[in-house]
């Protein structure tokens, strides 16, 4: 009797060991595998930006006063010296005018005491005051009709009036340096982009920029780096790079853009998922589903798809999400995607 509750004792352990196998082998939840893919890979720089005409000029006033005539406005066409709106001069145009007769009168003196020295009817340190008060009249002249001129708000380049950055009306009262209107040329545009200092030294002149704007949804628009400013900005920690856009470009001046640079594109990469990446490796298995820990070169880890540079066979299967508690060496079950 003893002997046969030994027996089934012993049946018990096995059976007790076989299900423990079981457990350890399928009861856990299963891994997904796939092997690598061929696609394409992009390696890229992200900014943002804004559509601004090649040529632009920001003219002011470069004295305050109050609007006296508005000459042109937003859309029109304006050449070079252009007057685009005169502010109250009145009071530059009487000092003009004092300086004027001024001169005249010390024109007419110098004359005379140039005569008077000649005859010896003067001494020369007399005809020499007269010519210094000449050329003092003249200087205070010439000052007088530059500062009746910055009444004059002109043209800084030829262009269209694309902006007025206030709205004017006679009598409005402007300060000095203020903005008042933006020319450029509306069909010559490029986007100027802030792009993080780390990121600079990667962005070189004729790299692709695919462009995109909320105007153009779903559209990737294309530029080409024009230039970059050689010195950057040490608050904002970016520097400015400017893309050229085609002359047919949809995009319009003053629209705000997103931008990929494109720093490298491969069209034949090999490719594993993003999410079979964890802190750079990569968790195999071979036909026995027998785990192996792998460490290799990849690329830039972005959206779905990661690159494999080197260090992966491409027939090998990879775990596409691991889990933080995989070991080297350890039996898995594992189900194949696409065998």
């Amino acid at each position: 009797m003893t002997r046969s509750r030994w027996i089934i004792g012993v049946g018990l352990a096995g059976t007790v060991a076989v299900v423990f196998l079981y457990l350890s082998l399928f009861a856990q939840p299963a891994l997904t595998a796939v092997q690598p893919m061929r696609g394409p890979s992009v390696v890229a720089v992200y900014a943002t930006g804004t559509v601004e005409p090649v040529h632009v000029a920001r003219v002011g006033a470069n004295v305050p006063g109050r609007i006296e005539q508005v000459l042109v406005q937003e859309g029109d066409a304006v050449v070079e010296g252009e007057v685009l709106a005169i502010l109250d001069n009145r009071e530059a145009s009487a000092a003009v005018r004092e300086l004027e007769a001024r001169l005249e009168y010390a024109t007419s003196d110098v004359e005379r005491y140039r005569r008077l020295f000649r005859s010896g009817n003067t001494s020369a340190a007399s005809k020499d005051q007269s010519e210094a008060n000449f050329r003092s009249a003249e200087a205070a002249l010439e000052a007088a009709r530059v500062r009746l001129q910055e009444h004059f708000i002109r043209a800084a380049i030829s262009g269209d009036v694309m902006r007025s950055e206030m709205q004017l009306d006679v009598g409005d009262l402007v300060t000095a340096g203020k903005v008042l209107f933006v020319l450029g040329n509306p069909s010559h545009l490029w986007v100027e982009a802030e792009v993080d200092e780390e990121d600079i030294p990667r962005v070189l002149v004729g790299q692709k920029a695919l462009i995109r704007a909320d105007a153009f949804e779903g559209q990737a628009l294309e530029g080409r780096i024009k230039e970059i400013t050689p010195f950057g900005d040490p608050i904002a920690r970016t520097y400015r790079v400017h893309i050229a856009l085609p002359y047919d470009t949809p995009l319009l001046a003053g629209m705000t853009t997103e931008l990929n640079i494109i720093l490298r594109e491969k069209q034949d990469a090999l490719l594993v998922p993003s999410s079979a990446v964890i802190n750079g490796v990569v968790w195999t298995v071979d036909d026995g589903d027998v785990l192996a820990k792998n460490l290799p070169r990849l690329g830039p880890i972005d959206g779905t798809f990661v690159e494999v540079l080197a260090d992966l066979d491409e027939s090998v299967w990879v775990i596409r999400e691991p889990t933080s508690d995989l070991r080297a060496g350890e039996e898995v079950h594992v189900i194949r995607e696409g065998r």
